[in-house]
This record gives structure tokens, sequence and C-alpha cells, in this order.
């Protein structure tokens, strides 16, 4: 199993209109191989933005990386 780097991710939904929505901004974490974490937040947190994006079923926005 491979390590996972996220630097600098950021989501925003809606972009560039008034319902513009800054799900993730600047999110930087590592998950070396072999670990495990777990993901909490209140609704609305970004969790499942964070998620898809990990799945490659979004894109970042406006910058960020994730490394595999």
């Amino acid at each position: 199993m491979a390590s996972v780097k996220i630097e600098n991710l950021t989501y925003i939904y809606n972009q560039k209109t008034r319902y513009e929505k800054k799900a993730l901004d600047n999110v930087n974490f590592e998950i070396k191989a072999g670990e495990s974490i777990g993901i909490m937040g209140r609704a609305g947190s970004g969790k499942s933005t964070l998620i898809t994006l990990l799945k490659g079923l979004r894109k970042p926005t406006s910058r960020g990386y994730i490394y595999w």
C-alpha cells in the first residue's frame, strides 16, 4: 500500500457565482503506508468533498495536490 500526501488542497463549490462555497481551504496532511485514519466533523465541514477528491471524482479548484 502506498502513502498519500495532500498539499494545499482547496475545493470551492459553484466557483465564480454568487453561490460560491469554500468546502476545503489549504488542507495539508499525509497518510503513511499501513496507517489507518478516521475523518470526523460536523455536517458541512468537507468530509465527503475530501473523500471524492481522494477517489478522483473531483479535482481541486484553485490549487492543491494529491500524491499517491
